[in-house]
């Protein structure tokens, strides 16, 4: 006949399978999650590395075009307080939250963008 005890072994070791095969997929995405956020992160640091070489160069190409080194910087500081102003004001857009949500979503989770 049906021996009770080995079913009853077989089900344990299945569900033991199936519990470490969970675990192992969730170490997976957890992982796979983890490289895209240093990814991220380094692009966001050489970004703004560059944004900052830019800007300094840009300041003194626009100190020898007003032959006045204050000026040039003060320019820059002028464009990035109109940028700061800009974006102040597009803040609560809802397109522009959609946009970073959905770009931050695909680039890390990698989901599908949602057609609106």
């Amino acid at each position: 006949m049906i021996n009770v005890s080995e079913i009853i072994q077989t089900i344990k070791q299945l569900i033991e399978v199936r519990l470490e095969l969970i675990k192992d997929e969730i170490s997976d995405r957890i992982s796979a999650i983890m490289t895209k956020i240093v990814i991220l992160v380094t692009m966001v640091v050489a970004t703004l590395l560059m944004l900052l070489f830019a800007s300094i160069s840009l300041a003194f190409y626009l100190s020898e075009l007003l032959y006045s080194t204050y000026k040039g910087f003060l320019y820059v500081a002028f464009i990035y307080l109109l940028l700061f102003l800009l974006l102040l004001f597009i803040k609560d857009a809802k397109g522009l939250l959609n946009g970073i949500r959905g770009f931050v979503l695909g680039f890390i989770f990698g989901r599908k963008r949602k057609k609106q």
